[in-house]
C-alpha cells in the first residue's frame, strides 16, 4: 500500500511541475510565454488521453506490468526534459511525463485486487486523496528549485523519484492475485475507441487551454469545441458497437458513477482554478494596490497547506462515511471547497487568509476525491476498476483545464486597456465563480441522497461490500444492473 501511495504522490507532483518553471523556460529557451505554457498543456493533454487507455490495458493480470511501464516512460521523459538542448526536445520530454497522470487508476485497481474488499475500498479513497496532496507538495518544491538552481534539476529530481517508484512497485506490489482479475481473459484493445476518445479529450483541452490567448469566439477555439462534440458522439456510437469497448458505457450511466464523474469535473474546475489564481495573486507586485510581490517560492508555500488539508480530509471522510454514507461525503467535500473559494472572494488581503483558504480547499477536495472512487468501485465489476476510474480521472483533468482557463479569462476582462495587471475586483469575481461551480458539485451529490430515499421503500439497503461482491461475481459480468448509491 505504501508503494502505491508513494506512486500517487509522485505522479501528481509531476503534473504540477511545469507551472512554476514557465518564467525560467521563457528566459532559458528564448521562447514566448504562450509557447512556454505548452510544457504544462502538453502534459495535461497526454495525461487525459493516457488515463482511459492505460486503465483498460491494466484491467486484468497485466496491470502491474502496465504500471511499471508507464512509470518507466515518465523516467525517460524526465531524462529527455532534463537534457533538452532545445524547446522541441523539452516538449517531447514533458509529453512522456504526462503518461504519469494516467497511472492513478491502475493503483486503484491494484489496491482493490490485492486487499480485502472493505480495506481495498478505504485504500482507494486514500490513493485518490494523494492526488491533491501531491499537488500541494509539488508547487513549493519546484518553486524552491526555480528560485535557486537551474530548472533542469526539477526534471532530474522527478526522474529520480519516479525511478524509486518503479523499484518499489517491482518489489512491493504482487502480480494480480488468483481470482477474477487474474483469470479474466485477455480482450482485444479497442484502438478506434482509444483514438476517438483521445482526439475528443485533446480537442476540448486544447480549446480551453488556448481560449484565453486566441479568444473564446475565435475560429480555432470554436472549431476545437465543435470537433470535440462530434468526436465524442462518434466515440459513443463506436463503443456501443464494440465487443470489447475501451469504456463500458453501461457502467458510466449508473447514477453513482455518473454523479462521481460530474463532480470530478466540477470540483477539479474549482480546485485548479483556485490554485492558479492564488499563485498569480501572490506573485502580483504590490504596486498594483494588492498582491504580495512574492516569488515562485512564496507562491508555492501558499499552496502547501492544500496538502495539510488533504491529510485531515482522510480522517474527515472516514468518519463522515461511516456515519452518513459515501454520498454525504461527496456533498461535504463540495461544500467545504465552496467555502474556501467564496472565502477568498470576500477576503484575500493577507497571506494568512490565503494559507487558511488553501488548507480549507485541501480538506474539501480531499474529502470529495475520497468519495468518488468509492462510489465508482462499489458499482462496477472488479475487471472494470481501471477503466471506470480512469474516466473519472480524465474528467478531473478536463474540469481543471476549464477552471484555469475561465479564471484567466475573467481576469482579462477586468484588466484595463494598456495595463498588464487586472483590478482586484477581478479576483473576487473569479473566486466567486469557482466557488459556485464547486457548489454545483455538492448539489450533484444530493441527487444520490434523494435517489436513495425515493427507493428506500422499494429496495432494501445493500452494504457497499456486498455490492462489491456482487459486482465481482462472474455471473454479473454479462448482465445485471449495479446497485444504486448508498
Amino acid at each position: 500500500m505504501g508503494a502505491l501511495i508513494y506512486t500517487g504522490l509522485v505522479v501528481s507532483l509531476i503534473g504540477t511541475l511545469g507551472a512554476p518553471l514557465i518564467p525560467l523556460i521563457v528566459r532559458e529557451q528564448r521562447v514566448s510565454f504562450v509557447a512556454a505554457q505548452w510544457i504544462l498543456t502538453i502534459t495535461l493533454l497526454v495525461g487525459a488521453v493516457a488515463g482511459p487507455t492505460l486503465g483498460r490495458l491494466g484491467d486484468g493480470p497485466r496491470r502491474k506490468g502496465v504500471l511499471m511501464g508507464g512509470l518507466g516512460a515518465v523516467v525517460l521523459g524526465a531524462v529527455v526534459a532534463a537534457t533538452a538542448w532545445n524547446f522541441p526536445q523539452l516538449l517531447v520530454g514533458r509529453a512522456l511525463m504526462g503518461i504519469g497522470l494516467g497511472l492513478m487508476p491502475l493503483t486503484f485497481a491494484i489496491a482493490r485486487d490485492c486487499l480485502p474488499r472493505l480495506t481495498g475500498v478505504r485504500a482507494v479513497a486514500v490513493l485518490s486523496v494523494s492526488v491533491a496532496s501531491g499537488t500541494g507538495l509539488g508547487y513549493p518544491l519546484t518553486g524552491v528549485i526555480a528560485d535557486h538552481v537551474d530548472y533542469r534539476y526539477a526534471f532530474w529530481l522527478a526522474g529520480l523519484l519516479c525511478a524509486a517508484a518503479v523499484g518499489l512497485v517491482a518489489v512491493a506490489v504482487p502480480p494480480a492475485r488468483t481470482g477474477l482479475a487474474a483469470l479474466a481473459p485477455r480482450r482485444p484493445f479497442d484502438v478506434p475507441g482509444a483514438a476517438l476518445l483521445g482526439l475528443a479529450l485533446g480537442a476540448v483541452l486544447l480549446g480551453f487551454s488556448q481560449a484565453p490567448r486566441w479568444g473564446w469566439e475565435s475560429a480555432p477555439v470554436l472549431g476545437l469545441f465543435a470537433a470535440s462534440v462530434v468526436l465524442a458522439a462518434v466515440w459513443v456510437r463506436v463503443e456501443h458497437a464494440s465487443a470489447a469497448p475501451l469504456v463500458e458505457l453501461r457502467f458510466l450511466s449508473v447514477p453513482a458513477v455518473l454523479v462521481s464523474n460530474g463532480a470530478a469535473a466540477l470540483l477539479g474546475f474549482g480546485m485548479f482554478g483556485t490554485v492558479s489564481l492564488v499563485i498569480r495573486l501572490v506573485e502580483t507586485p504590490t504596486s498594483a494596490g494588492y498582491g504580495f510581490g512574492g516569488g515562485v517560492s512564496l507562491a508555492g508555500l501558499m499552496i502547501m497547506p492544500l496538502s495539510v488539508g488533504t491529510l485531515a480530509a482522510t480522517r474527515v471522510a472516514r468518519v463522515a462515511e461511516r456515519r452518513f454514507g459515501t454520498a454525504a461525503v461527496l456533498v461535504l467535500g463540495g461544500l467545504v471547497s465552496t467555502a474556501a473559494s467564496l472565502g477568498l472572494a470576500v477576503r484575500h488581503d493577507h497571506l494568512v487568509e490565503i494559507a487558511a483558504a488553501t488548507a480549507l480547499l485541501g480538506v474539501g477536495i480531499g474529502t470529495g476525491f475520497a468519495a468518488m472512487p468509492t462510489l465508482i468501485i462499489t458499482h462496477v465489476p472488479l475487471t472494470e476498476t481501471g477503466s471506470a476510474t480512469s474516466f473519472n480521472q480524465a474528467m478531473r483533468v478536463v474540469g481543471g483545464s476549464m477552471g484555469s482557463a475561465l479564471a484567466a479569462s475573467l481576469l482579462e476582462g477586468f484588466t484595463p486597456a494598456g495595463t498588464p495587471l487586472p483590478r482586484d475586483t477581478g479576483y473576487s469575481v473569479a473566486f466567486l465563480m469557482l466557488g459556485l461551480v464547486s457548489l454545483l458539485g455538492a448539489l450533484l451529490g444530493l441527487t444520490l441522497r434523494r435517489d436513495r430515499k425515493a427507493r428506500a421503500g422499494a429496495l432494501p439497503a445493500v452494504p457497499a461490500q456486498e455490492v462489491t461482491a456482487a459486482a465481482e461475481a462472474p455471473a454479473t459480468l454479462g448482465a445485471g444492473r449495479p446497485a444504486s448509491a448508498t
